[in-house]
């Protein structure tokens, strides 16, 4: 018997040769059954293993019996090449004078020989396609002479499995044939729109390969190039060079306008600096200028006139901190983004590890589900100045989330967080001396509404915060407008955003408390489907260590008043111990023990003394460059440090 009437062989093991549970004998059975189905023993191996794990999510919801019964229905899967002969021969059953078995079907498509003579004579891979459709073509008609005089049901069977690849060959060469055709047009009609070109002057034709480098015809094209750059130089002491990026298009443009010169961006680029100096595509950068494409990083903030003056408040704060390390607490504090419920939590892309077997999928929208159905994260970032890197950005993480729809954030509830904060025995190491809080206190804040220290609510929020503590010294620092960037605690936002990757939280865990039009009309239910998203968020952002330290998540689902014990805080008290500037708030203790208790850090109190208890203020010296604040103390001439906020560049000189 000739080679092409084997039988195709299927494998009972596709995936597992040893199959050791269910789930493999489930995944060879299935394996079988799509190999039988489609009469194809080479299927594609990573969509077969996609579709299995698809109908084992299903299969694996019954008992055993109904999987075991499931296997055995797949094994015993007849190929359809053996299905279709079995109805062959029911059919000559049931007529018995038949004596010849009808031909299957062939389309037209396998009837219709290709003419090789008109195909061009230069096109080498049309002959060849052209070659083997004829050759499966032939092979076709023999297979169904065959079977029409075969009276051996076997041999049939094989001639059937046969006829199958080869009408398969026939399919893939002709849609190959196609492509080939359709490539031919479409190069036929670019020469032709050369040819015109060419003679309407606009390209050159040379007779000979090869032609002359657009170097070598204008040995100025460097110069041109650097020119139509263009570059910047930038102060003395930051010894960097601006350069206004450009891309290639805009480089072209500009060539050709100053200077005539036409060049393909593909033609230009190769005078242009590689990307990466070791690979292939380098070799045909000759004699680059000194230009690259830079790419683009989406890390510019937006620039404000205070930026320096706010970054100089801010770092005389930690400097202060790092002095007096052991009796200082630096608290970092921002609110993260809101994550809506039944959305995606995260809008960006993350990489995510994950199986090909059953792939991380996300909603293919993103539209909200409901007024204020999101949840709110207050991160705060606890740092011990005397055991932190030198550039303090690290520490430990604890946060609050609350339901946007009930609660949301004010400075209330800040507060209402810092108090529970300092009374958490997990901090106790850094935020506490002798079971007592430090005396001085430091937050870094965004500048947002419910945070920033000029707005007359959260001075008196802090000033309780103060009064409570008992603080020596208290000091809120904020940075410019569009900077919030600089705050500490949001380099810690990227590592709890990853952890979102591909997750959604659910809304309705225990019922929709939404109508039609997305309000609300269950507020019990509501709350209880808020606190199920909220500790689900809870226990995602407390499985791993940020900063080498354990992260603290709590969900907060009631509104109090961290201060309704405490006296109302009078404008008299707020002028005697607080100073306030446009983006600062420092509070200290005065020297009345019938107002103020005793200074718990001594050495603090009789350093700020120099100046009436309070941080000097930021002043500039003749460089232009700010200086430091307590070299300001121990060496400056006290008449010669200026009021504050005196060098707040948004402040001009008439309204100071």
């Amino acid at each position: 018997m000739q080679s092409f009437l084997k039988a195709p062989n299927f494998s009972k093991t596709f995936f597992y040769k040893q199959p050791q549970n269910k789930y493999q004998e489930f995944c060879n059975a299935y394996a079988y059954y799509k190999q039988a189905t489609l009469c194809d023993p080479k299927l594609n191996r990573e969509k077969l293993s996609q579709e299995c794990a698809s109908e084992w999510k299903d299969v694996k919801k019954h008992d055993n019996v109904f999987i075991e019964s499931k296997i055995c229905e797949y094994y015993e899967t007849i190929p359809t090449t053996v299905r279709s002969h079995q109805q062959i021969l029911i059919s000559r059953n049931a007529t018995p004078s038949s004596h010849h078995t009808p031909t299957p079907s062939t389309s037209k498509q396998y009837k219709e020989y290709i003419d090789i003579t008109s195909l061009p004579k230069n096109a080498k891979s049309q002959y060849d396609a052209a070659v083997k459709i004829n050759s499966a073509m032939k092979k076709i008609s023999e297979c169904e002479q065959m079977m029409e005089i075969a009276s051996d049901d076997s041999m049939k069977v094989m001639l059937s499995s046969k006829l199958i690849e080869e009408q398969k060959v026939v399919s893939e060469q002709n849609a190959r044939l196609n492509k080939l055709k359709r490539h031919a047009d479409a190069q036929a009609k670019l020469a032709a729109k050369k040819d015109k070109l060419f003679e309407e002057g606009i390209v050159e034709r040379y007779d000979t390969p090869g032609r002359p480098s657009a170097a070598m015809k204008d040995p100025e094209l460097w110069d041109k190039i650097h020119d139509s750059i263009e570059f910047g130089a930038a102060h003395a002491k930051r010894r960097k060079v601006v350069i206004k990026v450009r891309t290639i298009k805009h480089l072209r443009e500009t060539l050709e306008e100053k200077y005539n010169t036409y060049l393909s961006r593909q033609c230009l680029s190769t005078y242009l600096q590689p990307r990466h100096q070791n690979t292939f595509a380098a070799r045909r950068h000759h004699h680059p200028t000194k230009v690259g494409l830079a790419s683009v990083a989406r890390t510019e903030m937006k620039t404000h006139i205070d930026e320096h003056y706010c970054l100089a408040s801010v770092k005389a704060a930690r400097t202060f901190a790092e002095v007096f390390a052991d009796e200082t607490i630096i608290i970092s504090q921002d609110d993260k983004a809101k994550i809506g419920l039944g959305i995606p939590a995260v809008g960006r892309t993350f990489k995510a590890i994950q199986t090909t077997n059953e792939p991380v999928t996300v909603e293919d929208h993103d539209f909200p589900m409901g007024s204020k159905m999101k949840l709110i994260p207050s991160v705060y970032l606890i740092i011990n100045p005397a055991d932190s890197s030198d550039t303090l950005r690290t520490g430990q993480l604890s946060i609050f989330i609350r339901p946007e729809y009930f609660i949301g954030t004010s400075s209330a509830t800040h507060m209402v967080d810092l108090k529970n904060i300092i009374s958490n025995e997990k901090f106790s190491a850094t935020l506490k001396k002798e079971n007592e809080v430090k005396p001085i206190l430091i937050l870094l804040v965004d500048g947002g509404p419910d945070e920033n220290p000029k707005h007359m609510k959260n001075i008196i929020q802090y000033a309780h915060l103060f009064h409570t503590l008992d603080l020596d010294y208290l000091t809120i620092r904020t940075h410019a407008p569009g900077q919030s960037a600089y705050n500490p605690v949001e380099r810690s936002m990227a590592s709890l955003s990853a952890k979102l990757a591909g997750i959604t939280l659910p809304i309705g865990e225990f019922g929709s408390h939404l109508n039609s039009q997305g309000n609300v009309v269950d507020e019990e239910l509501a709350r209880k489907n808020f606190e199920y998203s909220g500790k689900r968020l809870c226990d995602i952002w407390e499985r791993d260590d940020i900063h080498g330290k354990p992260v603290t998540v709590k969900y907060i689902n009631q509104e109090k008043n961290p201060f309704d014990n405490e006296p109302p805080i009078l404008w008299n008290w707020i002028e005697r111990h607080a100073q306030m500037c446009r983006y600062s708030l420092d509070i200290k203790k005065c020297k009345d023990r019938e107002c103020c208790y005793e200074y718990r850090a001594p050495d603090v109190a009789t350093l700020l003394d120099e100046n009436n208890g309070f941080l000097p203020s930021i002043i500039k010296g003749r460089d232009g460059h700010f200086i430091n604040s307590i070299h300001a103390l121990d060496y400056y001439d006290k008449l010669k440090i200026q009021e504050y906020d005196r060098y707040c560049p948004s402040i001009s000189q008439e309204l100071y």
